[in-house]
């Protein structure tokens, strides 16, 4: 009995140690945000985390627990299926948090059922990852799993072939007693609340608290829970009071500047630039020399300095854009047709309004479920990557931006008036693959995002420079912004800089003098705005606030997996939703401002559950 007891032990301990071995990776694998924190929160964060290593390999230590109820005659089997099991086992963790170094780093969060959402679309999942190190990831991930699979069956083989003979009536009661209390670990003890992330979490240092976290365990409870839960999990207040809170955020009466004609019907052209942030455009305070065109024509127009995303993902951005409804920090609402199906949209009203409408795109509008809210919200026609030809695209994504820039510019041409038109750039997402000669040198991710950033900047200057010779230019209005920002380039490192986008309007159909607007927005007013400038109804836009709108409430609001971002004229806050932490603040908000972004937080999920 004392070998089998010793194995389960010394099994469940490698385990752990293992886990804390891959917090190692991860910290070493993020070098620079692990220096960026003193040496005392390495420790801290694999010392909050243990309790969090401990349950999962307690969840994993549950069949080899029971099998062993049956091993007190014989016992080869057992050995032979717990080495496959071992070698199952070891796979799949090591492949997540291979998997998970390089996610985190694009994504900045722990890698959880978000991902399987993209498994859809293989070939755009592996897209995302083209600017990884995926040769050296590989490597990595088969080293680990020959070193951590070598020592685990090192232990079964070892341990295992000391067992003796037991009677059945012994092993059966004692083995089923030991998996039953295999419970008190798994919810991480004796406390009234099971195990979570808040258990973990610790510091008002988000990337320490990431390294706490578990990934296996974060992993299968983001799949088991968050996406079928029907429960608000942000909830601080009264649902009346928070929803009425929010609504008085939204209440004004007065009147709308009008900056565009308002003579006829006029044509709008949306351009949604992929990875947009306002750290790489000079005109708005960033790195000089990457966008020389959009500061150029900024100039032309209305250039908004103060805009921030309201997601840190494609799918939420499209949907902040077209819809004007803010991201969800824990999932997406494009994901489920349904829910999508109840949202008002800016295509849906133009199209009701007698506007033709028209959506571009280079690459697989499959991704990440978009064709289905493309679909739902009345676009005519849709071009996507089936629409070009293969010499035009690059290696993973689709088609590059200046040749969807040139077929858009031709379709225009033809296109019956009034149309909205929609574009969505792609060649600024990873690998960041342009047909062009490298003008930002450099092949780290950085410079190459950069590099990127800069020749959709020249396809926009071309594309804009021909635009403005053709007759429906005089007519129209263009709208510029970006559907997320980014954590590149690391000029900056507070997080509303990485949510921070430009956003500008241009075109014959502008009456207003260009300008620098700096009002304080979000990306989801933008729909309000448009829509109240050519005198359509708005009223079912419930979550964008008119730009323009005298007497307006200045804000902006964001949301990351899984925190939220406040940001008000005098200042913000970031606040980490699991520990509850204000992570990062500036300008002295008071205490009403944090409840503020937690009413709006609770408010908007809870509508977006509801549908």
């Amino acid at each position: 009995m004392r070998k089998r007891l010793e194995f389960i032990a010394l099994y469940g301990l490698a385990w752990v140690v293992v886990f804390q071995f891959f917090r190692l990776i991860f910290l070493a694998y993020h070098y620079k945000k692990a220096l960026e924190l003193p040496s005392s929160l390495w420790v801290a964060s694999a010392g909050h985390g243990l309790p969090m290593d401990i349950s999962f390999a307690a969840y994993i230590l549950a069949i080899p627990t029971l099998l062993m109820m049956l091993t007190g005659q014989r016992w080869e089997w057992y050995r032979k299926t717990l080495s496959v099991y071992t070698v199952v086992i070891v796979s799949l963790i090591t492949l997540l948090t291979v998997v998970d170094l390089e996610l985190f780093r694009a994504w900045g969060f722990r890698i959880d059922a978000t991902s399987l959402h993209y498994l859809e679309t293989p070939a755009e999942a592996f897209a995302s990852m083209g600017a990884a190190p995926v040769w050296q990831l590989c490597l990595l991930l088969a080293a680990l799993i020959f070193l951590v699979n070598r020592v685990l069956q090192t232990i079964i083989r070892r341990i295992t072939g000391a067992f003796r003979r037991l009677p059945l009536w012994y092993t059966i009661p004692a083995f089923l007693v030991l998996a039953g209390s295999l419970i008190i670990p798994i919810r991480g003890g004796f406390q009234l609340a099971p195990m979570n992330e808040s258990a973990v979490y610790f510091s008002d240092k988000s990337f320490a608290n990431y390294a706490a976290v578990n990934v296996p365990w974060n992993y299968m409870r983001s799949v088991l829970n968050a996406a079928y839960s029907s429960k608000n999990p942000f909830k601080y207040t009264e649902e009346a009071q928070a929803n009425a809170t929010v609504a008085s955020l939204y209440q004004n009466n007065g009147a709308t500047r009008q900056v565009i004609d308002t003579t006829g019907k006029k044509n709008v052209l949306v351009i949604i630039w992929e990875s947009f942030t306002a750290k790489a455009v000079g005109s708005l305070g960033g790195v000089e020399g990457i966008t020389p065109q959009f500061d150029r024509i900024s100039r032309e127009g209305l250039l908004f300095t103060n805009i921030y995303a309201s997601g840190n993902r494609s799918d939420k951005g499209m949907v902040a854009i077209l819809s004007g409804y803010p991201a969800q920090p824990t999932t997406s609402i494009i994901k489920i047709p349904k829910k999508t199906a109840s949202l008002p949209s800016l295509p849906t009203i133009f199209k009701t309004n007698g506007w033709q409408t028209s959506f571009y795109y280079g690459g697989e509008t499959e991704f990440a479920n978009m064709k289905s809210y493309f679909l739902q919200q009345g676009f005519d026609r849709i071009v996507d990557i089936n629409d070009f030809d293969s010499k035009d695209m690059n290696s993973k994504w689709g088609a590059h931006d200046h040749v969807v820039f040139k077929r858009l510019l031709n379709d225009l041409d033809k296109e019956k008036q009034p149309f909205f038109s929609t574009m969505f750039t792609l060649s600024s997402h990873e690998p960041f693959e342009v047909p062009t000669k490298t003008v930002i040198r450099g092949n780290d991710p950085e410079h190459l995002f950069l590099n990127a950033l800069h020749y959709t900047d020249e396809s926009l200057g071309a594309f804009l420079r021909e635009a403005q010779t053709k007759p429906w230019w005089k007519n129209t209005l263009v709208v510029i912004i970006a559907d997320h920002g980014h954590p590149m380039p690391e000029t900056r490192k507070d997080k509303p800089s990485e949510f921070h986008i430009p956003m500008l309007l241009l075109g014959g159909a502008l009456t207003a003098t260009p300008a620098r607007v700096d009002t304080l927005a979000s990306q989801t007013d933008l729909a309000a705005t448009i829509l109240n400038q050519m005198r359509l109804p708005s009223g079912t836009f419930a979550w964008s606030n008119d730009i323009f709108k005298q007497g307006r409430h200045d804000f902006a609001y964001f949301a990351f997996n899984n925190g939220l971002g406040w940001m008000r004229p005098d200042g913000f806050i970031v606040r980490d939703n699991i520990g509850g932490n204000i992570t990062e603040k500036s300008g002295g908000l008071p205490k009403l401002e944090e409840d503020l972004g937690k009413a709006y937080l609770q408010s908007s999920f809870g509508d977006y559950l509801k549908r």
